[in-house]
């Protein structure tokens, strides 16, 4: 990722382009740290070239957001591009950061941008194969543990009953673009009026794909705590 940097009137509006991903989180940091130790604690981060982003740099952009406020500025957000303000709505970040559609929106309201919380949950799409169906029942994430994965079934799915076999296809698109391609089996599953809640235990998935839901579970845990001390 390339950082252009340029000085509006004390305001530094940074501009990046590539993908905004673990790997440029540490050189992202230290910029914005160069910039308050220059002197200047409002910044704006112009997103419009950015293809791709994780959680872990979202994440760092949280934490940079603190150190600016810690200087008594703020960071905002100009011109996310549809992967960035994807990945932020995802995550409720598009409530924490003040987003505007054009530079000087930007620095004109930086002064007034709010702190409000980070979303408890963000939702995926779970493809769920029952044995013996053709198609897969399209399914919500909506809460992944090291051990377990809670889904929201439509209203009506047959054979959930407890200790039912059953594969799930899903993707973090904050984390990683591969697919997860796990088995589970249901513990619990109950009906409601939005659905059908069942909670699974894995029985069977790669090494990578148990260490990915390990490392993204980590970086969700440094993200949320991260969210509340910014604000």
């Amino acid at each position: 990722m390339k950082v252009l940097k340029e000085n509006l009137s004390g305001i530094v509006v940074l501009t990046l382009k590539g993908e905004f991903d673990s790997f440029v989180t540490n050189p992202f940091s230290n910029e914005i740290q160069k910039v308050i130790d220059g002197g200047v604690c409002k910044l704006v981060l112009n997103m419009r070239l950015v293809k791709f982003i994780n959680s872990t740099a979202l994440g760092s952009m949280i934490k940079a957001r603190k150190l600016c406020r810690k200087a008594n500025g703020d960071m905002v957000v100009s011109q996310p591009s549809a992967a960035v303000r994807e990945a932020m709505e995802s995550l409720g970040l598009d409530r924490l950061f003040s987003i505007y559609e054009d530079d000087q929106d930007a620095v004109t309201a930086l002064d007034k941008s709010a702190s409000l919380e980070l979303t408890e949950d963000a939702e995926s799409t779970v493809m769920v194969h029952i044995p013996g169906q053709t198609k897969p029942v399209v399914a919500r994430l909506r809460k992944l543990l090291a051990e377990t994965i809670e889904c929201r079934l439509p209203t009506g799915t047959s054979d959930m009953v407890s200790g039912r076999e059953l594969r799930l296809k899903f993707r973090l698109p904050l984390y990683r673009k591969e697919f997860f391609d796990i088995n589970a089996r249901i513990e619990t599953a109950a009906e409601d009026s939005n659905g059908m809640l069942v909670t699974l235990r894995y029985t069977k998935m790669s090494d990578e794909d148990r260490e990915a839901i390990g490392n993204f579970l980590d970086d969700m845990n440094d993200l949320r705590e991260a969210a509340r001390g910014a604000s």
